[in-house]
This record gives structure tokens, C-alpha cells and sequence, in this order.
């Protein structure tokens, strides 16, 4: 259930909805920068200007000693037709500061002034920018919410089919993913999603679209090829009008091989992750494990669960893993677990939840470490 904060919130949002989405674009475009201004920010990272070398108007928030070497690409959200890394900048800064990672956001070219293919373009010359650098792409972590998720696939998918190397790993916070609405959810959750509306969504795609059909791939990267493809996580509410596009979005990724983690967060609206809610931090958490694992920081590995292999808890218990299982409507893996010398209960629990990480004095731990088999019987 989600905490009493976030349902507080949720219905503080949804009262205003109406007037929310009977703006037209040039309200639209000031009432999220009013509200990007009065979101709370970290006070531990420093916002800065890019470069003047730089092609694109963009920023930096740099956290106080950031980790050398490795950067995240932020794509902000606003249906194509809004926003900037300004009205982005709470999620940018607690990415930053919680992840101790430096953050490059940028703008691009907004519909209708500037129809597909602008943002593509925009987004392409970003990642070429951070290439001039120095930076590698595989110190790279693109990262977008809602049109900014659905750019971060259309430039991951555009890259690829150019032959070139990929980011290192995706993360997708409610990603707008199916500019068709094509999906069960885009009309079931209408009522439930306190912040977007499916009309107002349907009139974004056809602006950005201009000539192009909504269901090129890099409009609409549901239809994409994603062999090939890096790690990718994704967050996304029980509540959103693009639940389906995320949850989709997975089942097609798992599909086709890629190693792909979705999270669906009870009761969690579009982008919640801007909001001072519990569910926040908790999301914010999970990608600063996934950002220390892909980008190969303080030495963590993304891992396989082995069946019937010994594990040994960060406090000292030894479990047995006796099965896996994926829940076919959260669609998360569970495992299946005993402690071997104590209590013969059997736990289920979240793979995330077996396999995180927890920070100790600073540095992150596996919650539970594989051991080396011994060849004892236990």
C-alpha cells in the first residue's frame, strides 16, 4: 500500500487535474516550470551551466565528490511538447547526490515548433557531446522519464542501427513508450492517474509526430528491435495511464534477451520520483544500485541467482536457494529460499529484495553473497 504521505499527495494532484490538462501548450510550459521551481532539491549538488562548446543548452549537477569517470544522460519528460532540464531538476539533483554520479541534462527541440525528428537529433548530439569529452560509452547511463524515456530507447535504437556501441545501461522512470495508445491501460487508469490524461497524450504524439507514423520504432519504441541491447531498469506506478507501456515494454525486452528489471511501485503516479514521498527515496534507491552495477562502480557485479546454490546474508545466516519463479502480474522474479542450521521456513521474496545491496560505512555490500561450493552435505 502506498504510504499515507503519497496518497495525501496523489489526491492534492488529482483535484487540479482538470486544469492541469486543459492547458494549452504555452500555460502547460509555465505551469511546469512554477512547479519545478517549488519541488525541494538536494543542497549537496551544485547546478552549473554547460561548456560553452557545448551544441545544446544543458546543464550539470555535480554532487559533492562525484565518482571520476562516469556520467548519466538525462532525457527530461513533458509529452515532447514541455519541459527542460530546469523544470526537471529535482530528479536530477537526487539522482545526482544519491548516486555520486554527475549528471548532463539537456534540452531539446520542444513540438510543434520542432516536430520529429528534432529531439532525436538533440539527443543524439548530447551523447556525441559527452563522447568529446572523453567519456566512453560504456561510462555512460542514459536516463529519461515519460517522452524523455521513450527519446533515451529512440536514441539507444538509433545507435544501434547505426552500428555504433550503446550506453552502458538504460534507466526508464515512466517511459512513454506507444505514441498509438494502443494499450489497456491508457483508458482503465485514466480515472486513477492523478497527472496525465490520455486525450492530452494523444494530441502530444500527433504535434511530434508531424508527418511521421506513430508507429515507427522511433516514435513509438514499443515496436523496436531490442536485441543487441544494453541492461535496462524500469520504474513505473500502478496508478499511470503508461503502466502498460512499461509493462509491455518488459515483456518484449525479456523476450528478445535483454536483461531487463521492471519495478512497479503500488499506487505510484506518473514521475513520482520528483515528489518528497517515501516511494521516492526508495526508487532512487534501487537505481543507484542498478547505476553502481552497470557502470562497474566499488567493484558490485550484476549476478544470476543459482538454484540450489548456498548463500550467506551480510549479518552472518547461510540460505539455500530452492527455486525461482516470475509473479505473472507484477511480473517480478521471486526466489524461493531456507536458512540452512536454524528455522526450516521457506521465505519467497523479491529478486531485487535477495540480490540488492546495502551500504555500510559507505560502500555497498551484496545482501547476500554466493559462497564457493565446498563439497560438504549440509
Amino acid at each position: 500500500m502506498p504510504s499515507f504521505r503519497s496518497r495525501l499527495l496523489s489526491g492534492t494532484i488529482k483535484s487540479v487535474k482538470p486544469w492541469l490538462t486543459g492547458m494549452d501548450i504555452p500555460r502547460q510550459r509555465r505551469g511546469m516550470t512554477m512547479l519545478g521551481r517549488l519541488l525541494p532539491k538536494p543542497r549537496d549538488v551544485q547546478v552549473e551551466r554547460a561548456a560553452e562548446d557545448c551544441p545544446l543548452n544543458a546543464r550539470w549537477a555535480r554532487p559533492r565528490e562525484p565518482v571520476e569517470g562516469k556520467v548519466i544522460l538525462y532525457t527530461h519528460g513533458g509529452s515532447y511538447v514541455s519541459g527542460s532540464p530546469e523544470t526537471h531538476e529535482t530528479v536530477i539533483c537526487r539522482l545526482a547526490e544519491r548516486c555520486r554520479v554527475e549528471v548532463f541534462a539537456y534540452d531539446y527541440r520542444l513540438a510543434p515548433e520542432h516536430p520529429y525528428p528534432a529531439a532525436l537529433q538533440d539527443a543524439q548530439a548530447a551523447f556525441d557531446y559527452l563522447l568529446s569529452l572523453g567519456y566512453a560509452e560504456g561510462d555512460i547511463l542514459a536516463c529519461g522519464d515519460s517522452a524523455g524515456g521513450g527519446l533515451t530507447l529512440a536514441l539507444a535504437l538509433s545507435l544501434r542501427d547505426r552500428g555504433r556501441p550503446l550506453p552502458a545501461a538504460l534507466v526508464l522512470l515512466s517511459p512513454w513508450t506507444d505514441l498509438t495508445e494502443s494499450l489497456d491501460s491508457h483508458f482503465q487508469n485514466e480515472e486513477l492517474d492523478p497527472l496525465i490524461s490520455s486525450e492530452e497524450l494523444r494530441e502530444a504524439a500527433l504535434l511530434y509526430a508531424g508527418g511521421e507514423e506513430l508507429t515507427h520504432p522511433y516514435l513509438s519504441p514499443l515496436n523496436g528491435d531490442f536485441h543487441g541491447f544494453p541492461p535496462v531498469l524500469i520504474q513505473v506506478g500502478t496508478d499511470e495511464v503508461l503502466l502498460d507501456d512499461s509493462r509491455e515494454l518488459a515483456i518484449r525486452m525479456d523476450a528478445q534477451g535483454v536483461d531487463v528489471d521492471i519495478d512497479m511501485y503500488e499506487g505510484m503516479w506518473h514521475v513520482w520520483h520528483m515528489y518528497d514521498v517515501p516511494e521516492a527515496n526508495m526508487a532512487v534507491d534501487k537505481i543507484h544500485w542498478f547505476v553502481h552495477v552497470t557502470l562497474k562502480i566499488g567493484g558490485l557485479e550484476k549476478r544470476s541467482i543459482h538454484v540450489g546454490a548456498v548463500y550467506r546474508h551480510f549479518k552472518g545466516k547461510r540460505y539455500r536457494v530452492l527455486s525461482l519463479a516470475r509473479h505473472s502480474e507484477t511480473l517480478e522474479e521471486m526466489v524461493v529460499y531456507q536458512q540452512l542450521y536454524g528455522e526450516k521456513s521457506v521465505w519467497v521474496r523479491p529478486l531485487e529484495m535477495f540480490l540488492g545491496a546495502v551500504e555500510r560505512d559507505g560502500r555497498l555490500l551484496y545482501r547476500f553473497e554466493e559462497e564457493e561450493p565446498s563439497g560438504e552435505q549440509e
